[in-house]
Order: structure tokens, then C-alpha cells, then sequence
């Protein structure tokens, strides 16, 4: 019989049915390695204080709260008290396809989130999450990942142009945004995956700028690097033309929005390559963009 242990660590926008929720969940199945329908207990299971530990930190990445950190997003006034934190730890669910929201990659570290099971797995316990973060302790596989969301397109949302198209901050999902994350996380991990999986494959990707990614909301491609990086809502936003001191790679023809603090890498690139990571900051367009879609699913 599943005797979960579900705790609301911050209760949000208590006058709303629905209010903008993280759910950080105990993943009870591990798919390994993942798409070969081959299960095991994932480890958290049998570690209920390195779980407690990881939504710990998760929280205080989110909020702003680890030493030294200078990307905040949560912490904004009308935005950190509207915030709905859930946690999720059951160590007595079956081994089975519809437990297991984890699976190790085949071909290298990365821990993969099984994003089409989340939804239906949450709504079990009567939890409905904008984002999921589940915590794994892979005794082979330690490095995070996420899915971007998939937005509700007939659900409503707030406009906005990203240069001069039209779009929208959508309200609600198809599937949450889902992220694979170790015990083991630090540093700007979790808040990093959060940014991805708080964007949208319909309405703007927030993709990694460590890698010479394809274009997206936060990343674009040319050279020379024009002055101009595009513009948001109508206004212009500068181009970062030497990557944050980093250096754009040799070959490379991606390029990035203006840093808001241009002696540290942004927090969607190589934050570990920064004297002190968790100071790392957000280029212009990803923090305009990331606080618009959350205030815009905080208004729903």
C-alpha cells in the first residue's frame, strides 16, 4: 500500500485553484538504461535525508539562496510569495512503466527525465505542477537534464513579439516542464535546468550557451556578430560579442544576448567556469523572457 509523503514547503497564491507550482518529486523507478522497459528502484529510495537535502537546495536556487548567488529569479516581490513549492517522496510504489520518471542515458552520464509520465504520475496524488524536478540517485548516471514545457496553445496566455513575431506566454501546459536531476546537484544546477524547462517548444526555447546551439530565444546565429542581438517586446537588445570574456569557440557561429553582469559567464552557459558560479547572472533577453512567462503564469 503507497504511503506517500507529500509537503508543501511554500503554499503560493492560496486564493487561486491553481496556483503556479514546482513539484520536486522522489523518482521511484528508474528506467535503465532508458527506452528498454528494464526498471530498478532508483536509490533515492533508500536515502529519504539526501532527498530532503536536494528539494533543500533545489528551493534555495530558485530563490536566490545559495552563498554567493546572484541570479534570483523567484525572488522578485510579486513573484516569491505566489509561488507554489510541493515535495513528493514514496518508497512503496510498484516497479512499473507508469512509476518511473528517470532513466539513464545509454550513451553517456546525463540522467533523462520521462516527461510523458510526470502529468499522469502527479495527478495520482493530486498534484498539478507547472514544473517537476525528479531526483535520482543513479549510481552510474550524474548528470542533470530537462525538457522544455509544452504549452496549452488553446488555453490562453499573455502576448508578446520576439523580433516581431508574435507570441505567447502560455497560461498552462500539455506536459509540465521536466527536468532529471542527481542528489548530488550544486551550484547553479538546478536553477539552470529550471530555465529550460520553464521555457516552451511553441513559444520560445531557452537552450544551452556552452555548446554552439541552434537558434532560439536566447541564441542566434551570424558573423560577423551584429551589434544588435534582436528585440524583445520592441525594444533592442545588444549582442555580447565576446561571450562573457569566455570567448565564442573557434568555429562556432552562434552567438548570445548582452550579459547583465559581463565578468561572469551567463547562467546558460559555462557557469562553472567563473571564479565564484553561483555569482553568474542572466544575458538580457533570458531574464526579461523567464520573468514575463512566469508572472504571466502567476496571473492566470
Amino acid at each position: 500500500m503507497s504511503n506517500p509523503d507529500v509537503r508543501v514547503l511554500r503554499p503560493g497564491d492560496t486564493g487561486k485553484p491553481d496556483p503556479f507550482t514546482v513539484c520536486i518529486v522522489a523518482n521511484p523507478a528508474l528506467e535503465a538504461p532508458i527506452r528498454t522497459g528494464q526498471f530498478m528502484p532508483d536509490p533515492i529510495l533508500l536515502d529519504p535525508p539526501a532527498f530532503e537535502a536536494a528539494v533543500s537546495y533545489i528551493h534555495d536556487s530558485l530563490f536566490g539562496l545559495l552563498p554567493g548567488q546572484g541570479e534570483a529569479l523567484f525572488a522578485e516581490p510579486d513573484i516569491e510569495p505566489r509561488v507554489r513549492i510541493v515535495s513528493l517522496f514514496d518508497s512503496d510504489l510498484p516497479l512499473q512503466d507508469a512509476n518511473s520518471l528517470v532513466g539513464n542515458d545509454s550513451v553517456s552520464n546525463q540522467l533523462i527525465a520521462r516527461r510523458t509520465v510526470a502529468r499522469p504520475f502527479l495527478q495520482r496524488f493530486g498534484i498539478a505542477a507547472d514544473i517537476v524536478y525528479c531526483v535520482s540517485k543513479s549510481a552510474t548516471h550524474d548528470r542533470a537534464t530537462a525538457w522544455f514545457t509544452s504549452d496549452d496553445d488553446t488555453a490562453g496566455g499573455v502576448p508578446f513579439t520576439l523580433d516581431g513575431v508574435l507570441l505567447h506566454h502560455r497560461f498552462f501546459s500539455l506536459i509540465p516542464g521536466t527536468i532529471a536531476i542527481p542528489a548530488s546537484a550544486s551550484s547553479l544546477t538546478a536553477l539552470h535546468e529550471f530555465q529550460h524547462a520553464l521555457s516552451s517548444y511553441s513559444n520560445g526555447k531557452i537552450v544551452d550557451l556552452y555548446v554552439d546551439s541552434e537558434p532560439a530565444a536566447n541564441c542566434k546565429r551570424d558573423r560577423p556578430i551584429p551589434v544588435q542581438f534582436g528585440t524583445y517586446n520592441g525594444t533592442p537588445l545588444a549582442s555580447d560579442p565576446t561571450r562573457n570574456g569566455l570567448g565564442y569557440d573557434a568555429g562556432w557561429t552562434s552567438y548570445h544576448c548582452a550579459l547583465l553582469k559581463p565578468s561572469a559567464p551567463a547562467v546558460m552557459d559555462n557557469y562553472w567556469r567563473a571564479a565564484v558560479p553561483n555569482s553568474c547572472e542572466n544575458d538580457d533577453i533570458t531574464r526579461r523572457f523567464l520573468l514575463d512567462r512566469l508572472r504571466a503564469k502567476i496571473s492566470r
